[in-house]
């Protein structure tokens, strides 16, 4: 369905269910005038419920193209973690590159200022011997930085198949769904206050469905990457000489220990039910115990992996550190653009310039794992569409490509960042509560903003401001701080509003 067709058919709709008094003329009561009532009624829901149906193939476009962007990361993952023992891919604040044998892996980390170049090499290799390097310069080029390997630590690491790896891997997914699930939350509420004609009980409750879906997928994921973990470890457990693959681990046989292990038999519909509502503790989706109803307890062998750890190939990193002033270079690079768009949208330098930093650390061609995109991580179906439809009358998401471009990314933040100012939480009337929680709702939305304050978790942001206006600035923050449905929303208040001091000196 074309973009004319679908907003067409949103014309249609709206047009059909939102106006009875205009009922008389479209084609449900042209209908009824030559058929029964009751023939007639029944019409009209079968289409009522068809329109809903399209409606709702038109919102999920972005999702079906979100869910295949995650299917597609996550066999990227699965692979890496058979090769390296663990799945490092580029980030917001993080580049990662590799060679085509994946035997090389370059990172360039803009949160700690570093660049490191992996090899993985046989485990006999002296770390010292410049033979390593033979099939690369020692002037390394990595996104744009020049790396000079003479000047860097050199270290060494076993390809490791642990627990604690498997747990960083099932993190991910964690963050993941939790940032998928706000920006659910976001989305939600803009289509919420287009007024469609919709229903809010239908958007909502497709909301509420689309929570669930996230979080089954989530516990699907969660589980294959604990079924990726346990057959690689399972493998050489129960083989004495090692193959010839590219990561290989021995584990010690010798001192394996028996233990119950509980494996799950079906999801609870209730448990997911409830997180979906909530909003909260979605760190259950990594507990098979907490998502199922039914389980059986077997003994399996508990595998020793930390005792004797030989992998035949091991990894050699060379690590540098990065100009000290290469955030600042960024910086001053974008500085002149958020200055342009803080007088154009009447927000503060400092407040841009220090979302920038947090978002992707100025780096234009950022890309979060929402997804997110650009200087100040907008996503097109929820922060783009709301500039577009505001600012630019385009009633439709943004492109990503769009959001590469530094002046359209500034632009559009800077814009949606004025919409939240001066009209989603116009009614907070302290200028300092306000920013604090325009912050919150540029990563979360101004409904979870409302739904922090409101003893109902309503989304009435009018009801929010009320308890808002009764407390100091310093009770706002702190009750953000304390009752944002997300923790990646906590700490992403914690650091902006630690950041826009760093700022202030130059603007």
């Amino acid at each position: 369905m074309n973009r004319f067709k679908s907003n067409l058919l949103l014309w249609i709709i709206s047009s059909a269910i939102s106006n009875t008094a205009l009922a008389n003329t479209d084609s449900f009561s042209e209908l009824s005038r030559s058929t029964s009532n009751s023939n007639s009624n029944k019409y009209s829901e079968d289409n009522k419920q068809e329109f809903y149906r399209w409606l709702d193939i038109y919102f999920t476009e972005y999702e079906n193209w979100r869910d295949e962007y995650t299917k597609n990361l996550d066999e990227q993952r699965l692979s890496l973690i058979d090769t390296w023992g663990e799945a490092e891919i580029s980030d917001n604040h993080k580049h990662v590159e590799y060679d085509d044998i994946k035997s090389t892996r370059k990172i360039i980390d803009y949160e700690h200022n570093t660049a490191t170049i992996s090899i993985i090499v046989d485990k006999s290799t002296d770390i010292n011997n410049p033979d390593i390097l033979k099939d690369s310069n020692t002037k390394q080029e990595i996104n744009g930085y020049s790396i000079d390997l003479n000047k860097a630590v050199i270290s060494e690491s076993l390809i490791n198949y642990s627990l604690i790896n498997e747990n960083k891997e099932k993190q991910f997914i964690i963050t993941q769904t939790e940032l998928q699930m706000n920006e659910l939350d976001i989305q939600t509420e803009r289509l919420l206050r287009a007024n469609t004609g919709v229903p809010d009980s239908f958007i909502q409750e497709r909301a509420y469905n689309k929570k669930k879906s996230l979080l089954r997928n989530a516990h699907q994921r969660i589980s294959l990457i604990v079924k990726k973990y346990d057959s690689i470890r399972d493998k050489f457990s129960n083989n004495n000489t090692l193959s010839n693959e590219n990561s290989l681990v021995i584990v010690d046989k010798d001192n394996t220990v028996s233990k119950p292990a509980i494996i799950p038999k079906k999801i609870d519909d209730n448990k997911i039910d409830s997180l979906a509502e909530n909003n909260t503790n979605i760190i259950a989706v990594s507990s098979a115990q907490t998502l199922t109803t039914e389980s059986e307890t077997i003994t399996t062998p508990e595998l020793n992996v930390t005792k004797k750890l030989i992998p035949e190939k091991k990894i050699i990193s060379y690590t540098v550190n990065l100009p000290q002033n290469s955030l600042k270079d960024r910086a001053l690079t974008y500085l002149p653009l958020a200055i342009e768009e803080s007088q154009r949208w009447d927000i503060n330098t400092p407040l841009i310039m220090a979302i920038i930093h947090s978002e992707s650390a100025f780096r234009p061609d950022a890309k979060s794992h929402i997804p997110a995109f650009g200087l100040m991580q907008v996503v097109p179906s929820s922060a783009g569409h709301d500039v577009n439809k505001h600012v630019r009358n385009i009633d439709a998401p943004m492109k990503s490509s769009d959001l590469y471009v530094p002046p359209i990314n500034i632009e559009t933040g800077s814009a949606y960042l004025n919409i939240l100012n001066t009209k989603y939480l116009k009614s907070i009337k302290n200028d300092k509560s306000r920013l604090y929680c325009v912050i919150a709702a540029y990563n979360t939305g101004a409904g979870n903003v409302a739904r922090a304050f409101n003893e109902n978790r309503s989304t009435n942001i009018n009801n929010a401001s009320k308890i808002i206006n009764s407390m100091t600035p310093e009770e706002v923050y702190n009750h953000l701080y304390n009752n944002l449905p997300y923790d990646e929303t906590k700490n992403y208040l914690k650091k902006v509003t630690s950041r826009i001091s760093l700022y202030e000196e130059n603007t």
